[in-house]
């Protein structure tokens, strides 16, 4: 059984908006809330939205986070992140750290990409309810809708979407095919460039959950059954690709990492791979210290090793429970975060000490950003000390790697 916590679009009516997809989920052995917001109350605004979902999520564990519309701008912004087992986008507006829904139409493109689909389609630019939301939702659906309609305050919609990066946790978005207000190759566009995410698409239009609840009950299900959070192949590409392209006469050079040769990194490389598959399989860390020195077919040992991880963590198994790494304890899923920054940082460490160039994808980003925002705080900046450096400050529109470089102790510009 999974528990929903459904967030509305603009105007805040969950209960209505989620009629029909809650009854289907809760028809199916899961619990559906659907969250109500009193949108049109001008003394409420994106923190008061993402307060009344904290309230809603309670002390539920697992909950999969559905965002409509405006509430994709309420998601990143609840306390509760610890709760959540995936976030859901369902035709909504996926903001920027520090973005405003007011800002967000114009820097996305909406207005033009509305505009191409109208002509397209032979329709007019001017806004119609019935044309833009209520096009393709049954008329009994629609009757008990009515009166439940209330337009959302202008508060927030200047306010910034206060947080760093989303958590750690799938991400998935869902667009309808003939959503009017938001065009699903428009969707599909901002989700890949602010998410990383391929979005899923379906039949239906803006108020999908209103015109096909079975269908987005079942997407939603499908979600929630999915498994392992993200997948570590990219990270593990990369890094291996670097690792064939050190020089041996490079392997007494300084990395990044204080009083650490490129020799030291890679065997430190080496071992946290093996590791962390051991981690994957919920099996005792390796026994003995790691050896002094490189093996001569170390880059291809690297590569195979890099393919055992990435397999091992592919297992919907390994994301259960607990496990261990580092002579730490914790949740298998909090270990994959750890598993993946390492990849990434000393993957970017690496590169930078032998001259070469890494790339992320910024999901990878987004995720390991997510962990080292959480051990930057005043709370955790002491247990900072031997994973990461002091925090180097980035400019404000730095790429989602070079945030993550920053909070985690590097500095972007270095070469070498």
């Amino acid at each position: 059984m999974t528990t929903f916590v459904l967030i509305p679009g603009a105007g805040g009516a969950g209960e209505v908006y989620w009629r029909e997809v809650a009854a289907e989920l809760e028809r199916r052995g899961d619990t559906a809330i659907p969250v109500e917001i009193a949108e049109d109350d001008p003394a409420l605004g994106l923190p008061e939205y993402a307060a009344i979902v904290d309230a809603a999520i309670g002390d539920r564990d697992e909950v999969v986070l559905v965002a409509q519309s405006l509430g994709g701008f309420t998601a990143p912004m609840i306390g509760k992140r610890d709760r959540l087992s995936a976030i859901v986008f369902l035709n909504a507006m996926i903001p920027l750290p520090g973005e405003t829904p007011g800002a967000w139409w114009a820097a996305t493109g909406q207005e033009a990409a509305q505009a191409a689909a109208n002509a397209a389609a032979g329709r007019s630019n001017e806004f119609d309810v019935e044309e833009v939301f209520l096009h393709d939702i049954p008329e009994h659906v629609r009757a008990s809708m009515l009166g439940a309609d209330r337009g959302p305050a202008e508060t927030p919609f200047g306010q910034p979407c206060a947080f760093e990066a989303w958590p750690p946790v799938p991400l998935h978005v869902l667009v309808g095919a003939d959503d009017r207000l938001f065009p699903a190759d428009f969707q599909v566009r901002v989700a890949r460039e602010r998410l990383g995410v391929a979005a899923d698409v379906m039949p239906g239009g803006h108020l999908v959950a209103k015109s096909r609840p079975v269908e987005v009950a079942e997407r939603l299900r499908a979600y929630a059954a999915a498994g392992p959070g993200f997948d570590l192949a990219d990270a593990a590409a990369e890094l291996a690709r670097v690792a064939a392209g050190v020089r041996d006469d490079q392997l007494a050079d300084p990395t990044p990492c204080q009083d650490w040769t490129v020799r030291t990194l890679v065997r430190h490389i080496l071992g946290l791979t093996t590791a962390f598959t051991h981690t994957a399989r919920h099996e005792p860390p390796p026994a003995g210290p790691a050896p002094d020195e490189l093996p001569a077919d170390w880059r291809t040992r690297l590569a195979t090793d890099l393919d055992t991880l990435v397999a091992a963590w592919r297992d919907p198994a390994a994301w259960v429970g607990e496990s261990e790494a580092g002579g730490v304890r914790m949740a298998s899923a909090d270990l994959a975060v750890v598993a993946l920054d390492e990849l990434v940082l000393h993957g970017w460490d690496l590169a930078r000490a032998t001259g070469q160039e890494f790339t992320a994808t910024t999901t990878d980003a987004e995720i390991c950003t997510g962990f080292a925002a959480a051990m930057s705080t005043p709370e955790t900046v002491a247990s900072r000390q031997g994973l990461y450096g002091p925090v180097v400050a980035v400019p404000s529109d730095a790429s989602p790697l070079d945030r993550l470089l920053g909070l985690a102790g590097r500095d972007p510009a270095r070469r070498g």
